[in-house]
Formats: C-alpha cells, structure tokens, sequence
C-alpha cells in the first residue's frame, strides 16, 4: 500500500495494474483531502516503450480531448498505452486558441517556440527526460544585413512582430489584412531546433490567407516587422535561425507546462519565477503533472472542484506526491477543467468540467509490442460498484508477455459467481442481485486454462453522490449541462442508471427547468437556483447563480478616498473618481496605467480600502479598454488573509460597460475588505497602457429560498479558475 505524506491520514490505494511492459497504473484515495488521485508510471528505458507529444488537430495545430487525441495517434503497430493533457492554451475570447502556450517538439519537429519563463519536459534522443527552461533566439537574416527577430512560430503575429508558420499550422495562414506574406520553399530540410535553414522566396504579397507549401513555409509580418522585411522579392535566398539557449541536441519531443515544483529531489515551488500568480499555487485546484525518477517517468493526475469527492490540491501538496513517489524532478502541467488522464481507451480520472476538455496538446505513451499468444486473463472493469437489480457488462481479454490485449477464440469464455451476488450470462453481463444492505463478493471468468476474478460491489443506494460543476454562474436564459458522479463507500466510482436519477431544480417558482439528461435552461432574470439530483434516498445539490444578484455597495458619487500604486516603480498610472466618459452625469473609478516600461509582471492598482457587509460574490461594472489585461481584486479577511479574486481574465471589450463578478473563498472570515482593484499583466512580451472604468461596486450572498441576496442557505463559493 502506498502511503503518500502529502498530508497526515491513511491512503487507500489499489494495486499497481500493468497496463504495458514497464507501464502501471494505480489509483490512490486520500479521504483527508479529500484527493482522487490517478498515476501512471513508465520505464522508458523499455525499448517498446514510446513516449510522444500530441497536437490536438493531429498533423497541425488544433483542440481535441485526450481521449481522442490519443485514439488517433493508434495504428496497428503503435498502440495507446497512457495519456495525460499537457501545456496550457488560450481559451475562448483569446487569440490562437488552439496553439500551446510554450514549446511544443514533435517527433523532432519544432512546433512552437518556448515561453522563455515556463519549464519544459523534454525526451532526448538517447531516452532519457530532462526539465528546463529555455531562451528562444530566433531571427531572419536575408539579403541588404536584413536581420529581424522572428518573435512565434505557428501563430500569427502581434503587433510589430514577425513570425513563421509552418505545415503544422495549417493548410493557410490566418493574418491581418495589411500583414505581409512572405511564402518560402526549398527548405534546406526539416523544421528542428538549434540549427539554421535555408529557404526561397516565392512570392511577397499583402492579405488575410495564403497557402502554406507543403514543404515550405510562411513568413507574415506585421507593423515594424513589415518595414523590416520591404525589400525582400521573389528570389532571394533567407536564413531562418532557430536556436534555444541552452543549447540542447537530439530532442525528440517536448511540452511545456509550469511551474517547476521539485528540484534534485526537493520541493521547489517556483511560480514567481514562471510568471504565475501566489494564489494560483496557494488555491487547491485539479492538477495535472509529470514526475522523473531515474529512468521512470511518473504521470499524475489530482481531481478537484467536486465537493466531498475530491478538492484539488496545491502545488506544494503536488510536490510532496511526487516526492513521496519518489521523483527527483517533477513539474505542473495545465490543470482545472483541462485535468485529464486516459488510461488505454478509458478516462480514469473524474473531470471536473463534467467530461474530457478539448486541448491543445498531450503527453502519450505508446507500445510497439509484437502481439503473441495469450498467457494471462483480465476482466475489464478490474472492479465494479453497482446499484442492486442494476446490470453490467463485463469484458474479459487475453493479455500477451506484453501486456497487449488479445482477443480470444475457442470455447468462449465461462463465467461463474455466486447466485447471492447476482447472476451472470454468456455474454458476461451481469445482473445485481437485490440487496436491503451492500454485498461484496467475485465473479470469476475461464478461458482454456486461463482465470481470473473481479471485485463486485452492490449497494442498496450510493453512498455519495456529487454534481459537476458544483458551483456555477450563468448568462439568463442560457443552458448549463450537469453530470452527476457516484461513489460507493470507498470512494469508487459506480455506474447509476438515468432511470434510477431524478433531478429537479428549486425554487420552482423561479421558472427555471432541468431535463432528465442534466441540462438546466436557466430563467430569463437574475436569480439563485439549486439543481438537486436524487438516486433513491442519496442526494446531492449544485448550486447556480443567473446573473449578477448583488446589492451595490459603492457608487462612487459621494466623496471618496483612492490612491494609486503601480507594482514595479516603472509602472505609472491614476486612479480618480470622475466623470463617466460614456454617461457624463454618472461618476465612476478612472483607472490609467502604462505598463510598457516594465517587462515583470506589472500591476496597476486603485487602493480603496473600503469595508463590506457580509459576502460571498463581489461584482462591478467595467468599462474596458480592449487591452487584454486581467483585472483581479485584492482583499483581506477578517483574520488578517489576503487574498485575490478574478473579476475578468482579459479586459478584451471596450466602449460598453460589462458586468462582471468573482466568489470569494469559502474561508474567508468576514468582515471583508475590498483593499484594491487593480489591472495586471504578466506577458513579457505584451505592454499594454490605457484606461479603465469601475462602478456600482456589488456585494451578495447566494440564496435558494428566494431571488434576492442577503437570506437563505448560501451556496458555497465556485472555485478559482485554475490551470487555463
């Protein structure tokens, strides 16, 4: 049994399941936590082990979940053993939301380049993985002393940049209209890091889409850039520099995740230096990350957001799991909605978005075992919970030498338990007995001289159940789909028939309404619904909140006391309560700032300082500024804790006010002080400045009793964002 000391208690753990040569899988329950945990681990010192890094569309850029990211990377050569989903990407609302955020090497081929401050896993050609960080040193060099840094790889460019994009990014290029296109062929050979390639120019041109050649490549600059590369013409010979410090030879594949959070066996916890937030380390959020120990690497995957099931954990907790596993090296990957683990062509991890998330990229691991003969037996699943009269088919299949699965001929497979467990046919589906208490016992399988058995487990009821997403806020009107997780007394997952679960959703009188398949129409108003699922006499709620149901604390039209600081010195900014630029008999919080003189992470902030009634939600009208930047709240609770909550991730509209609105955590004492709204950005490469303007700050309490804040049962506050 694994004991794993991330914090004190015992551990439940099943047995490590060999799911390859040199590959196992195991799952862990920490009730404490409470933490689901999930971990592969895999010798890649095994010649017919193959570790790959995926791109979510495959051949080029895309999203996909893992599942089928992995599935069609199968061939009957190569099969899926294992797979986790890797770096972070840009959601909905960002440009390039498909790309990795960092490097991305496939099969040799260089993909995206670093993100200079984000750790990255890497495999080498002689097998063994490494973490570092790596310095991007990319240019152009052309005819006339043309020399121009080449700022992404496989992403259209930012103001001012040039970038080059590759087959990989796709069929076209997607630029601006007034971005120039420069197309290349005759590449002196393949895309690969640390070496230079020679290329022609075939043709230069203006306009928003070109062909990528197939062998070939694209140039497309935009602003400076684009007065850089002017004279380039049909014909001229370029060199594309594409060197990384440190200079490392023979990678093969590589993802990129962050931060860093073990080093030569020692918790090393190093978000500050990867450009991630305190409390993004500091909040329990679901994780996803990736351990080395010697010539083992060590897949992990921590479920979380799924009250009473599984928190999440923080990085240092993360950390002590894989030093307890015994890694001496071990970095985070992208975690929150995106915390996914297959295992063969099962999820076994719970998500906590209610399903698998389409991402940009996975790490997998592949056999290439030859298949033989069968010398073993498996029944699939390896244990079953199962509510009693409920049915389930079990699966039993020949594994190899290798681990392969083989499928079986001759007589057919015998099937045998005993009739107080239930019954089971031919076929291997088997019927639950009835049972007024649980039952555990085997069910047995027989294939030629072959055997092997599966725990069952009947109960009567679930022992818990959970809903996904426990805790969420939507537009009136709008759809939100649920899934409900069921678990025996263990903690292990059980199946739960859609004609044994009711849902409902209260009060009634809101007009709100669920389907039998979890999917909540919300009502038309601002309101604070709870959607309660029910299996027999075990119930569970999630609550939602439709709209922004707060009570406004802070107007800004009586006199009132702002500063402003900008974190560093070099940021410069204001803060002062004037007129409402869109509304000129309304006053507002006016917030400047200028972040183009500072390359670390900058803030500019409107210390308010002002004391709240008792809350769970803050919320505000913004009129942003288009900028991209995040704008977060920073508060101190009535023990003296600071903390932050996200109110909008990018500042991305402009010339219209927008509500938005953060929960606090649920053990934050009241009272609450609102100490600062401030604006961030932590993008070396992005120097945003302008203005932004906040109003009607709002309070609330979450209540079912009613559609007004301030009675009632309070819901729980939603978790951080965490991961993307």
């Amino acid at each position: 049994m694994l004991a794993v000391s991330a914090s004190p208690g015992p551990a439940l753990a099943e047995e490590a399941v060999p799911v390859a040569q040199g590959v196992t899988y195991q799952r862990l329950y920490r009730p404490e936590g409470p933490w689901a945990i999930s971990i592969v681990e895999a010798d890649l010192s095994r010649e017919l082990i193959e570790l790959r890094a995926l791109l979510g569309g495959g051949d080029s850029t895309g999203r996909r979940a893992v599942p089928q990211m992995l599935s069609a990377q199968a061939t009957p050569d190569r099969r899926p053993v294992a797979a986790v989903n890797a770096d972070y990407f840009a959601l909905a609302g960002r440009a390039y939301t498909t790309l990795p955020l960092g490097l991305h090497i496939q099969a040799g081929e260089l993909v995206t380049f670093p993100d200079l401050n984000r750790s990255v896993l890497y495999l080498l050609a002689d097998g063994t993985t490494h973490i570092d960080r790596f310095r991007p040193k990319t240019w152009l060099i052309g005819p006339g002393k043309l020399l121009f840094p080449l700022s992404g790889l496989n992403r259209p460019p930012d103001p001012g940049e040039l970038t080059l994009l590759t087959p990989r990014f796709g069929k076209e290029t997607r630029a601006g209209e007034a971005a120039t296109q420069i197309v290349l062929e005759s590449l002196s050979g393949p895309v690969t890091p640390n070496r230079d390639l020679m290329a022609r120019v075939v043709s230069v041109s203006r306009g928003e889409r070109r062909a990528i050649p197939a062998h070939g490549a694209v140039l497309v600059a935009s602003g400076v850039a684009a007065y850089a590369v002017r004279n380039l013409k049909v014909g001229d010979e370029v060199t594309l520099r594409l060197t990384m410090e440190p200079s490392v030879e023979g990678m093969r594949e590589a993802v990129s995740g962050g931060p860093r959070i073990l080093r030569a066996g020692e918790i090393s916890i190093e978000n500050r230096a990867e450009r991630f937030a305190d409390a993004f380390a500091t909040r329990r959020h679901p994780r996803t990350g990736v351990g080395l120990r010697d010539n083992t690497l060590v897949l992990v995957t921590v479920d979380g957001r799924q009250p009473g099931f599984s928190a999440g954990m923080t990085l240092r907790e993360l950390a002590q799991l894989f030093r307890d596993l015994g890694c001496q090296e071990a970095v985070n990957l992208d975690g929150g909605g995106s915390t996914t683990m297959v295992v063969r062509d099962q999820v076994v991890n719970s998500p906590s978005d209610g399903q698998p998330r389409r991402v940009a990229n996975s790490l997998a691991l592949f056999t290439t075992a030859p298949t033989g003969t069968p010398v073993r037996l498996a029944i699939e699943p390896a244990e079953a919970s199962l509510l009693s009269g409920d049915k389930i088919r079990l699966v039993a299949v020949g594994l190899d030498e290798y681990v392969n699965r083989v499928p079986l001929g001759g007589d057919g497979v015998q099937w045998q338990c005993s009739p107080s467990l239930g019954a089971v046919d031919a076929g291997g589906v088997f019927t639950a007995a009835e049972a007024k208490w649980p039952l555990t016992g085997l069910l047995a399988a027989r294939w030629k001289d072959l055997a092997a058995s599966t725990v069952v487990r009947i109960l009567p009821a679930p022992a818990r159940l959970t809903i996904v997403p426990a805790r969420t806020s939507i537009k009136p009107g709008a759809t939100q789909r649920f899934a409900l997780r069921a678990f025996d007394e263990d903690s292990n997952p059980m199946r739960v028939p859609s004609a044994r679960l009711t849902w409902a959703v209260e009060p009634r009188e809101a007009g709100a309404a669920i389907t039998q398949e979890g999917v909540l129409k919300a009502c038309g108003r601002p309101a604070c619904l709870r959607v309660v699922a029910a299996v027999g006499e075990a119930s569970a709620a999630a609550e939602v909140l439709v709209g922004a149901l707060t009570t406004t604390v802070m107007d800004f039209e009586q006199p009132c006391v702002v500063a402003f600081r900008g974190i560093p010195e070099a940021v410069t900014g204001g803060a002062t309560v004037a007129e409402d630029p869109l509304q000129p008999d309304n006053r507002c919080l006016r917030l400047s700032y200028d972040f183009s003189q500072a390359s670390d992470t900058r803030t500019a902030q409107a210390e308010l300082n002002l004391t709240l009634p008792e809350t769970r939600i803050l919320s505000a009208r913004v009129l942003g500024d288009g900028q991209g930047a995040w704008l977060r709240a920073r508060l101190r609770d009535g023990a003296g804790r600071r903390f932050t909550v996200d109110l909008a991730d990018r500042l991305d509209w402009k010339g219209a006010w927008k509500t938005v609105t953060g929960w606090l955590p649920e053990e934050a004492a009241q009272p609450v002080v609102l100490e600062a709204i401030y604006v961030t950005e932590y993008h070396a490469g992005r120097n945003p400045a302008g203005e932004v303007c906040v109003d009607d700050i709002g309070v609330g309490l979450v209540s079912v009793e009613g559609d007004q804040p301030g009675g009632g049962q309070r819901a729980a506050p939603r978790p951080q964002a965490g991961g993307t």
